[in-house]
């Protein structure tokens, strides 16, 4: 463990490069979202490791603070609310290191708090009350392991919602494996919190497996909304990043995240790609499913635009892609709107 820990850190490479810009970005929408009302507002990392790469790349917890300390509505968050960072580390060198790069950040406000623990993280999520502060958790463990119990636990409170990365490929194998020791099934058990991840076994391909396994991870926390990116190594899945929330809003954050992160829509990164790498223009996505999809909609019954825009929320499409399919569609007669033809309006569209 200790070797491939420092072979971790000794690496910095895309998938890192856009965990961390997941995590900056998600975070840039979500401190005003719920800061500006809050009273408070709570930032916990699970596993926060030592708080820069050997090449001397920031950690999630200095992407965190950073983010914050760096936003543009930083003063009128405070303003209305504190901002406590917990950042918890099971690697006592690592935690120390954590601890004295976070001190490197003098004159921090006095609304802003943050305390480093040594501590197992689940052992130390059983004990801890998060309250009724709205709290983002990133989950990142240096394995596969996660304590379903504890993480719906965390979902239960008001406005919480979770990062989580989910080593895919080690998953994956253990659960396919025909020779599983009685620890390694109750270690299942523990992170999906029930036996029902035997019937993932069966499944023909890996991406209909993780798929599976998502949903099952969904239903035993408790979130209305999954989201995740497949973060690839040499083509294959080596591991997910998954989001879970309660509320429509956060939903619509982190597809508009993932969106900027994968411009084309396959919300996926690859290990190889250089994130130094920085493009003239973004490509395009291709939007003829989502014309599909609109058609085939509007082909069961008239909809307004809003419930166009609730119905596309468990799709990937944002609704600035529902907006120009519409507008295109308009535009070949395809279809008709009833009423003032604006967003605002929100017309009655037809197929013609």
């Amino acid at each position: 463990m200790t070797s491939r820990n420092r072979q971790y850190w000794e690496e910095y490479s895309n998938l890192q490069h856009t965990k961390h810009r997941i995590i900056r970005e998600y975070l840039n929408g979500w401190f005003p979202k719920l800061g500006l009302w809050a009273g408070k507002i709570l930032y916990v990392d699970t596993h926060a490791g030592k708080g820069k790469h050997l090449t001397g790349e920031e950690g999630s917890p200095l992407v965190a603070l950073r983010t914050f300390l760096a936003h543009n509505a930083r003063d009128k968050i405070l303003h209305k609310s504190d901002l406590n960072l917990i950042f918890i580390e099971y690697d006592q060198e690592n935690a120390a290191e954590l601890e004295r790069e976070l001190q490197t950040f003098t004159d921090l406000p006095p609304q802003i708090h943050w305390k480093v623990y040594n501590r197992d993280a689940f052992d130390f999520l059983k004990e801890l009350e998060i309250g009724l502060a709205p709290s983002f958790m990133f989950v990142d463990p240096f394995g596969f392991k996660i304590s379903c119990e504890v993480l719906r636990r965390v979902m239960e409170h008001p406005r919480s919602e979770l990062l989580i990365t989910l080593m895919w490929r080690e998953l994956d194998m253990l659960i396919r494996s025909e020779a599983k020791t009685e620890k390694q099934i109750r270690t299942l058990n523990e992170v999906f919190g029930c036996e029902e991840w035997k019937e993932i076994a069966d499944i023909e391909t890996s991406d209909l497996r993780a798929e599976s396994a998502i949903n099952l991870l969904q239903k035993r926390i408790g979130a209305k909304w999954s989201t995740y990116i497949k973060m690839l190594d040499n083509g294959r899945t080596r591991y997910l990043l998954l989001h879970l929330t309660n509320h429509n809003d956060g939903r619509d954050l982190i597809k508009n995240v993932l969106w900027n992160c994968c411009p084309e829509g396959g919300w996926f990164a690859r290990k190889t790609d250089d994130p130094k790498q920085y493009f003239l223009f973004n490509p395009e996505p291709d939007l003829c499913p989502l014309k599909r999809w609109v058609v085939d909609k509007l082909s069961e019954k008239s909809y307004k635009w809003s419930e166009l825009e609730d119905l596309i929320r468990s799709e990937r499409w944002l609704k600035k892609h529902l907006w120009q399919i519409i507008k295109d569609l308009r535009k070949e007669g395809k279809i008709t709107p009833i009423g003032k033809f604006t967003q605002t309006a929100n017309p009655v569209i037809s197929l013609t």
